[in-house]
């Protein structure tokens, strides 16, 4: 299985694939105007400054339990350059904002250090680093390469989600007609020590997509995440082949907005040489929406396999590739809910493949795992009464998929979300997010319950200015 499905993706690289339906790259204002032009080539500066206020209460170690309440202010930066050097060449660098030298953080934090009249302790980083040729092509055809660090994600983002950081990746495409996009993505996701190979993990994928009209588009992808000695989560094994197909699909019908991807998982991890661990996710999700100005109902449902059964070297929970979060809920933006999914313990079985043949292996992490062993309900709705404001309402019913521990509750808890944007003059906004998470007896129940005190309601709010220009 293993030689067919390299081969596969050899011939999908030969072919080439789509930028579009892949990669990401930050928005400048469409009326910036370029600052350099010298012959052919134009150089576009744009930048964002985001600052926000935070508070929270009632989380203590990413539990729903009784805690003092913080509140804090904090700035994200960004410097775009926007390199047009020829017709079909690109060059694009993103400059962001770090803090302590971590590369998983995209912020400072006001006052630190601590003392007063002092530069804030603040790094920049490239979020985004890559050049792109694009061309007609040996066949006649639009086909080109994007080589560098680029935002990375995957159909309607429940597997692989790499757009808050980005990945070091050679990505090739092409579109054989109008409707059709196919391309095909090498990233190298760990290193390691670079006089190694056992200790470097590499990504490939494959995709397509298809417009059937202009509202309307079809896609499917394949992934290999391939070691010869290391696993995100669990560090070193014999090795690494695990393989995700997705399927997807995204457009309008009568006014009636559509989103929905299916994945399936495959391949195994031997953590040893005589102790094998296969890989059987799925993961769900569809999406409804209705507009009918100023109004927009929405609705969605998504579910991730769990696995309740430790012993039968079967990893049925869906594994997911959302952003490992090892700062706090600062570092990353939402995936669906403001506190439950980035903020506290997910339902996301903590068990290492290692120990088990349960749990997060790609994600590693007990927050920001997507919807790994978790199932949600949602309705939503936005309203924009005016030009300059935009409001929405979204509320969550949330429940484990499968209970990892003996006695457990599959009831993680509900949550209400509230956001609103004003644009108070051209690129300036002023944003306000607030989340109440209600715990439910998933966390006080089992074997080891993760809560032993009284649960407790996690309020959060954030207000900010965002500049771009």
């Amino acid at each position: 299985m293993r030689k067919y499905l390299a081969l596969f993706l050899g011939l999908m690289f030969v072919l080439g694939f789509a930028t579009s339906a892949f990669a990401i790259t930050a928005e400048i204002p469409s009326d910036t105007q370029a600052v350099v032009a010298k012959g052919t080539t134009q150089i576009t500066l744009g930048g964002r400054i985001l600052v926000r206020g935070w508070y929270l209460n009632d989380l203590a170690a990413s539990l729903p339990t009784a805690a003092e309440s913080a509140a804090l202010y904090t700035t994200n930066a960004y410097i775009i350059i926007d390199a047009k050097v020829a017709e079909g060449l690109r060059g694009f660098m993103e400059i962001e904002t770090a803090i302590n030298e971590n590369p998983n953080t995209g912020l400072y934090i006001w006052g630190s250090p601590s003392g007063y009249d002092v530069k804030p302790l603040s790094d920049l980083m490239f979020r985004q680093l890559w050049l792109e040729y694009s061309g007609q092509g040996l066949l006649g055809v639009p086909a080109g390469i994007k080589v560098g660090h680029q935002l990375l994600t995957l159909g309607e983002k429940q597997f692989l989600r790499h757009e808050r950081f980005g990945d070091d990746a050679v990505l090739v495409f092409v579109q054989p007609t109008k409707e059709l996009l196919i391309a095909a993505l090498t990233a190298k996701l760990v290193e390691g020590e670079w006089t190694k190979h056992k200790d470097d993990i590499d990504a490939n994928v494959a995709l397509m997509t298809y417009k059937v009209d202009k509202d309307n588009t079809v896609g499917l992808n394949l992934t290999w995440i391939k070691s010869d000695g290391n696993t995100p989560s669990v560090g070193p094994v014999v090795g690494l082949d695990f393989y995700n197909l997705g399927l997807h699909a995204n457009g309008k019908v009568q006014g009636l907005s559509y989103a929905a991807e299916l994945d399936m998982q495959f391949g195994d991890v031997d953590v040893t040489s005589t102790v094998e661990r296969e890989f059987r996710g799925v993961g769900l999700f569809a999406k409804l929406g209705y507009k009918v100005d100023p109004v927009n109902i929405r609705a969605s449902f998504a579910t991730g396999s769990g696995d309740s059964n430790s012993t039968d070297n079967k990893n049925k929970e869906f594994q997911t590739t959302v952003g490992m979060d090892a700062q706090s809920l600062l570092a990353r933006f939402p995936n669906y809910t403001q506190i439950y999914e980035r903020a506290t313990r997910s339902a996301a079985s903590p068990i290492g493949v290692s120990a088990g043949s349960q749990g997060q292996l790609l994600t590693g992490n007990t927050r920001t795992t997507g919807i790994a062993n978790t199932t949600y309900y949602n309705l939503g709705i936005d309203v924009v009464p005016t030009k300059d404001l935009n409001l929405s309402l979204d509320g969550y019913l949330l429940r484990a998929t499968k209970a990892w521990q003996a006695g457990q509750s599959k009831k993680v808890g509900s949550e209400v979300d509230l956001g609103l944007t004003y644009k108070i003059t051209k690129n300036l906004s002023y944003l306000v997010t607030a989340g109440f998470f209600t715990p439910g007896k998933y966390y006080t129940t089992g074997t080891s319950p993760l809560v032993t005190t009284e649960k407790k309601t996690v309020t959060l709010f954030v207000h900010g200015l965002d500049l771009r220009f």
